[in-house]
């Protein structure tokens, strides 16, 4: 005799979250593999990686090794995206596309909640509020130092 077991059911919400986070991510992940692999063979970089491997080393301030590696003040937020045909902001818009596999994710499991009426309505408002701080600090409007 075979004894049946009941598995639980995953919300509709994880599992939009899941598959908007798993795609997105292996894709950002490509991305990166590509901007990387064009970066280590030495195409078209933005950042001299001699000059910032040696001012790591050296314990310079990150705001000294942007200005000697780059020959150009520090770009905050999406830098990489003004340089787009260097290989390392190929790189560094593949982290990005990461990044934001877990803002879309986020909402549409608040969406997933939404549709499918889920209860207790507190994990709603929680991921709400995830979803906004999320998106918010991937538009650049909040930040931490």
């Amino acid at each position: 005799m075979t004894e049946e077991r009941q598995i639980p059911k995953p919300l509709l919400s994880g599992i939009i979250y899941g598959e908007f986070a798993y795609w997105i991510a292996l894709i950002g992940m490509g991305v990166s593999i590509v901007g990387i692999v064009l970066y280590l063979i030495g195409i078209n970089q933005f950042f001299d990686p001699q000059v910032v491997l040696d001012g790591l080393f050296a314990g310079k301030d990150t705001t000294v090794i942007w200005k000697e590696a780059a020959n150009s003040e520090v770009m905050h937020g999406h830098w990489y995206l003004q340089v787009l045909a260097k290989s390392d902001a190929i790189a560094m818009l593949g982290i990005g596309i990461c990044c934001l596999a877990g803002v879309i994710g986020a909402w549409g499991s608040v969406v997933g909640m939404i549709a499918n009426k889920e209860k207790p309505y507190i994990f709603l408002v929680f991921a709400l509020i995830i979803a906004v701080i999320l998106a918010m600090s991937a538009g650049g409007l909040i930040s931490v130092h």
